[in-house]
């Protein structure tokens, strides 16, 4: 019972710092917003379209030049490189037709989606990346307070909600894990709150927390919506290695993979956004 108070305290604590206190910032990839105006205006054309086969000719050409407008987004590429192949397979033209306007529609909101970070960022940070598109950024030195897994379920966030409550740090976005893989299986290692300057406060261990300053650093990094779940960590770790084999630098993979959050529990899922990273290198001649 003790435990389930402390619960909706931290609850009632967090809607009032990070919703009200705090401003929300809405991130807009302009670029992205434009080749989205152009594929609802293509979505609403065939709408109209009586003709399944004239119907399915404008999705075909809207898809066509949509992969070819944002091949640099992974997560477009797949989705509709996926339903042209299993429109392919389908001998009703209707139901080809439905299978690539279902694609595009979810690309659509790929595209519009506006990452909403709740909480100020680190001094320096960069913007985030949009959702399925993947970035070689360089992080800034930044200081955070870190604890390890103790196995506890969400034992971790309250021990660093207590720490920075002790220590009157604001919260921050972006809330840095670094996840360990087993047989498929993406688990929380370790997580960490992230100061917004590194004169805050002083480095060192506090108790199981262990306060430092990384290293300024280059990252791969994609942006995600939802849940960071193990199949949608695993898509987001192949796009990243992806874009680091054909990057013009020969980065090497210096570190573990990390989950950067965004929001807070109350922002509704369909509305979450978090990166997924990889920290990089360049080999030492």
């Amino acid at each position: 019972m003790k435990r389930l108070f402390g619960f909706l305290y931290l609850c009632i604590f967090m809607f009032i710092h990070m919703f009200i206190s705090q401003p929300t910032y809405a991130f807009e990839n302009q670029s992205q917003s434009l080749e989205a105006a152009n594929l609802r205006i293509a979505i609403d054309e065939a709408n109209k379209i009586k003709d399944p086969k004239q119907r399915l000719d404008l999705l075909k050409a809207a898809s066509d030049k949509t992969l070819a407008s944002c091949n640099e987004n992974f997560m477009v590429r797949d989705i509709l490189s996926k339903a042209v192949q299993a429109s392919s397979k389908l001998q009703d033209v209707t139901k080809q037709a439905d299978t690539l306007r279902a694609a595009l529609l979810e690309t659509l909101v790929i595209l519009t989606f506006k990452p909403k970070v709740e909480a100020p960022v680190p001094a320096g940070f960069p913007a985030p990346t949009p959702v399925g598109v993947v970035e070689i950024k360089k992080l800034p030195v930044y200081r955070m307070a870190k604890v390890a897994n103790s196995g506890l379920g969400g034992n971790n966030f309250f021990t660093l909600f207590n720490h920075i409550k002790k220590n009157k740090i604001e919260m921050t976005a972006p809330v840095e894990m670094t996840m360990a893989e087993k047989n498929g299986k993406y688990t929380e290692s370790s997580m960490a709150f992230l100061y917004q300057e590194t004169t805050l406060g002083k480095v060192g261990p506090q108790g199981n927390i262990a306060v430092l300053d990384t290293k300024e650093c280059m990252v791969a990094s994609i942006g995600m919506r939802g849940s960071p779940s193990s199949e949608n960590i695993e898509s987001a770790r192949r796009w990243l290695i992806e874009k680091i084999k054909n990057a013009p630098e020969a980065y090497e993979i210096a570190g573990e993979l990390k989950v950067m959050g965004y929001n807070s529990p109350f922002m509704p899922e369909k509305l979450r956004y978090y990166e997924v990273q990889l920290p990089l290198k360049l080999p030492t001649k």
